[in-house]
């Protein structure tokens, strides 16, 4: 059973222009607070011909399922490939995306410390 939804154009734009960033070596993902657990996936023409670009976002959703069950929940995702992408194996992506997973709930963490005292 999938446990995340495609996030639809406005919400997408929304997450996009009110979201925080975080940087990896190969994907910037863009967070959003909402109601579901949501994810979208881009790969821009910097990335290469259509083929490059449907690994680069193929790579990117095999690398948010394997790490989706340690995601907080009511959080929108939009990961947006770099052009570094190219050529790689999934377990790079995949140790990118848990390097910036690491650093967003580290966020969460302090924020929700922050807001105790």
């Amino acid at each position: 059973m999938k446990l995340w939804e495609r996030l639809s154009e406005k919400e997408f734009e929304s997450v996009y222009k009110n979201g925080k960033k975080f940087h990896g070596r190969y994907i910037l993902v863009v967070v959003s607070s909402t109601v579901k657990k949501k994810a979208g996936f881009v790969a821009s023409k910097k990335i290469g011909k259509s083929h490059e670009r449907n690994r680069a976002r193929r790579l990117m959703r095999e690398a948010f399922l394997k790490l989706e069950p340690v995601l907080p929940g009511n959080y929108s995702f939009v990961l947006i490939a770099k052009d570094t992408i190219k050529g790689l194996k999934m377990q790079d992506v995949l140790n990118d995306l848990e390097g910036i997973i690491f650093r967003f709930k580290k966020g969460i963490a302090a924020t929700k410390e922050a807001e105790q005292q």
